[in-house]
């Protein structure tokens, strides 16, 4: 009988060692993930362990990118019924990159991205002129 105990403690021990060295990670990259904001998934979704807290957040990742604050949140509702290539420049300006555009007819689509925002709005535009523009949520080109 105690050979059994001893053989489940031993069992119980090396179980309890390897759970633990899975999970350990190396010093100076544990540093390097706290300096940059970066986790080890968000790492893995293009955050740089090389960069501040602040560049990533720029860029779109850490605690502080993950919801900005309301009077930070980009404009682009204030767009519709402007002048189609200002409205363009206007989100060029506030920080959004245009990452796709799409026509259909007389009907231009553009779709812009903001990082920090992370919003991924659509421009309807017509004749020349923005007819909407409302956040679409996703587009594979939105990240």
């Amino acid at each position: 009988m105690s050979r059994i105990k001893h053989a489940f403690v031993g069992i119980v021990v090396t179980c309890g060692f390897l759970a633990s060295s899975a999970q350990a990670i190396d010093k100076k990259y544990r540093a390097a993930l706290e300096r940059s904001g970066c986790t080890q998934l968000t790492e893995m979704q293009g955050c740089d362990i090389n960069k501040t807290k602040a560049q990533n957040a720029q860029a779109g990742f850490g605690a502080t990118a993950s919801r900005p604050p309301a009077s930070s949140t980009p404009r682009y509702k204030d767009l519709v019924h402007r002048n189609s290539i200002d409205a363009i420049d206007a989100m060029m300006e506030r920080g959004f990159k245009n990452v796709d555009s799409i026509n259909s007819a007389n009907t231009q689509y553009g779709i812009f991205y903001h990082p920090g925002g992370r919003l991924c709005v659509q421009l309807t535009m017509a004749d020349g002129e923005v007819l909407a523009a409302d956040d679409i949520h996703s587009h594979p080109n939105c990240h």
